[in-house]
Parts: C-alpha cells; structure tokens; sequence
C-alpha cells in the first residue's frame, strides 16, 4: 500500500522530463538564443524497486496530476548556422498522503534533472548531438499505522551521456516540423537511456512561438542488491506544449 503512494507521486515528479525544442533561427554569423517554459501530459509504465520492493507502475496522467503540488520547467538553446548548445533545468518539490490499511502513508519527493548537449549541423536540418543528462531523486515515505510507525527514504544521483539526431524542416515562413531521438546511459548511470520526440511547431511573431508535440523517455537505472536495490525502469510518455521566445 505504500509503494501505491509513492508511484502516484513519484510519477508527478518526472512526468515533466520533456524539453521542447527552442526555435531559434540563426542569422548569417551571429547567435541566437530561445528560451521555452513547457508543460506534458504524459503517464508512466513500468516499474520500481525501493528498499529491495518492487511493484509495477501503470499510472495515467489523470492520477499523476492529482498529486502535483509544484513542478517548473524551462529549456534555453543557443545557435549559429553550425553550432547548438541547448540546456534544460527541471524541478519539483511535492509532498501528500494517502489513507491506506490500518493507517496513513505520507511520501516527499524531491527531484531534479539537469540536461546539456552541443550540437553540429552536418545539414541546414540536421544536426548530431552529444551531451549528458543529471538525474537526482530524493524520496521519503512515512507510515503512520495502528500497528507500524515506520519512515524509509532513500536518495539516488547518476549522470546519462547520451548521443542523439535532430531534425528540423521547416515547412513555411512561420510552420516547421521537428524530431529528435538520443540514446545513453551505456552502464555508466543508467543500463539504457532513450528518447524520441516529434512536434510542430508555429512561429507566431518574432518573439514568440508555441510547440506542440509528443515525447516518451526511458530509463533503465539500477544499484544495490537484496534488501538495498534500487531500481527505476520506466517508460513516461505523452503529448507536450510549450511557448517559446527567441532573441
């Protein structure tokens, strides 16, 4: 019954992995910068092992979003005509409870994920990338029961290099079409790390511009054994929008 409480909140921590692309055009020499406060939908399917328990995660978005107190994302890209660097800071700060049998489950998570990538435009729409993505996760769950009193909490960190493909085509003066896919982990924080998006996007001045797209994220991540594993192997996937502004 615990761990019910922890996969609902743990869920509204990373539903919001997602970072939209920043729509940036360069000039001829100079650089452009975006910056892109975003928001996703998406749900969680998987699973995940505290304390050496495991249990699976199938949790829709309209059970995650009942358990959000406050999430803030923000991506910041610069370019030129041959070079991307891209940046993107997600944090959440939540707590809540849930009456389960006997007594009342009260889970805090704490988690942020910090993204950087460069990039080199072989072409004026693709551009290959390299980069590393900080994942830190700080979860603690107390029960209050008529039997048990207990508090458990466990914290994990680990950085994911990735390397990945971004495709923008643009399909009118103010219309483009974007995808992006990138692969990581390999051993070194998590077994296997991947995500692919795709989105649309419409330039609605100068300034501002609005995104609208679909992302999943995976993540393989394991360490410890026995009654210290700690496992996260979850799928988050989901629609996004985000509006972007550009200077």
């Amino acid at each position: 019954m615990i761990s019910k409480s922890l996969f609902a909140l743990f869920g509204a921590a990373v539903v919001t992995l997602a970072t939209p692309q920043a729509v940036a055009q360069s000039g001829s020499n100079g650089w452009e910068f975006a910056i892109a406060p975003y928001l996703v939908a998406a749900g969680m399917d998987g699973s995940l092992t505290v304390k050496g328990i495991e249990a699976d995660v199938d949790v829709p978005f309209s059970d995650i979003i009942d358990n959000l107190d406050f999430a803030a994302m923000a991506h910041f890209d610069m370019r030129n005509e041959r070079w991307v660097v891209t940046s993107d800071l997600f944090y959440v700060d939540l707590e809540g409870s849930n009456d389960v049998a006997l007594g009342t489950a009260t889970v805090a998570v704490q988690q942020t994920l910090f993204e950087v990538a460069g990039g080199y435009r072989v072409s004026p729409i693709v551009a290959l990338l390299a980069g590393a993505r900080w994942v830190d996760l700080e979860n603690q769950i107390r029960y209050t029961g008529q039997i048990l009193d207990e508090e458990v909490s466990a914290g994990k960190s680990w950085i994911d290099p990735f390397v990945g493909v971004h495709l923008m085509k643009p399909l009118s003066e103010r219309w483009w079409f974007g995808a992006r896919g990138d692969i990581g982990g390999f051993g070194v924080g998590s077994d296997l790390a991947w995500q692919a998006y795709a989105d649309i996007g419409f330039r609605a001045s100068k300034v501002v511009s609005i995104i609208l797209g679909y992302r999943a994220i995976d993540m393989d991540y394991e360490d410890g054994s026995g009654r210290d594993l700690f496992r996260y192997d979850m799928l988050i996937a989901g629609p996004q929008i985000a509006v972007a502004f550009s200077f």
